[in-house]
C-alpha cells in the first residue's frame, strides 16, 4: 500500500510550449504521478516533461491528439513510483505544440528520498 498522501493539480491549459502543473517540492523529493486524464478541445501534440534548474527532461515523446480526444493513465498495479517520474527537485510541465485549451487532472504524490 502507498502511504504518502495523495495531492490532486487541475490541467487547465491552452498555451502552446511549457505549462507548468505541479511545481518541483525541493531538494530530495520527487513526484510521481498516479493518475492523469484530460481532453483536448482541437488536434494538439501533447508532451510529458520533467523541468528543473539542470534543464527539462522529456518523460514521454509526443502524442498527437485529435479533435476532442481524451487520455487517461491510472497507476492500476499501485507501483510504488507512479506511472510518470520527476527526476528529484523537478517540476511536472505539460507541453503542447499549439495554443489548444486541455482540461483534466492530475493525482500525484511527493516522494522524499
Amino acid at each position: 500500500m502507498l502511504t504518502e498522501d495523495l495531492k490532486t493539480a487541475v490541467i487547465d491549459i491552452s498555451s502552446s510550449g511549457d505549462n507548468e502543473i505541479i511545481e518541483e517540492q525541493g531538494a530530495g523529493s520527487y513526484i510521481a504521478i498516479d493518475h492523469i486524464n484530460f481532453i483536448v478541445t482541437t488536434a494538439v501534440g501533447v508532451k510529458f516533461v520533467s523541468s528543473g534548474q539542470s534543464g527539462d527532461t522529456d518523460l514521454s515523446g509526443v502524442y498527437p491528439f485529435d479533435t476532442k480526444q481524451a487520455m487517461a493513465l491510472d497507476n492500476a498495479m499501485n507501483a510504488e513510483k507512479g506511472v510518470i517520474i520527476c527526476k528529484e527537485n523537478e517540476s511536472f510541465l505539460i507541453n503542447l505544440d499549439g495554443a489548444v485549451q486541455v482540461s483534466g487532472f492530475i493525482r500525484y504524490r511527493i516522494i522524499n528520498n
